[in-house]
């Protein structure tokens, strides 16, 4: 299960999704996507709401026929919270996830065929939103 990291240029112009090395795991990942940030001119991309919830009816919208997707949020609440809030995107087809799209830019690849979808649908997602 490949992890990827999403981020955005400076500009806000163009997204870059690398992968992380084997040896990276989510718990020590943000040491990793801060040497990429001081490596270069791009920085780790939050996802804003309203972002996920275009990206969600993109996959939701192109799933009409014989296997469609979902599209689940996952809700967590913050120890120091009172609210939920959602902290992830998990995609799925035929009951096979795909991906989880974190809140932070973490991706979490369960099929790697998955990917350029996702990068076309982000795409149009961003340029709807902006």
């Amino acid at each position: 299960m490949p992890l990827c990291q999403l981020f955005i240029d400076k500009n806000k112009s163009q997204f870059m999704l690398m992968k992380m090395p084997d040896e990276v795991t989510p718990d020590n990942y943000q040491g990793w996507v801060s040497q990429k940030e001081a490596e270069s001119t791009i920085q780790a991309f939050e996802f804003p709401q309203k972002l996920l919830d275009q990206i969600a009816m993109e996959y939701l919208d192109d799933s009409q026929g014989s296997a469609p997707y979902e599209a689940k949020y996952v809700l967590m609440k913050a120890s120091d919270e009172n609210a939920l809030f959602v902290s992830s995107l998990e995609l799925s087809r035929n009951g096979d996830e795909k991906m989880d799209v974190i809140r932070n830019g973490l991706l979490i690849v369960f099929d790697e065929n998955e990917l350029q979808h996702f990068s076309d649908v982000l795409q149009k997602a961003w340029n709807e939103t902006n």
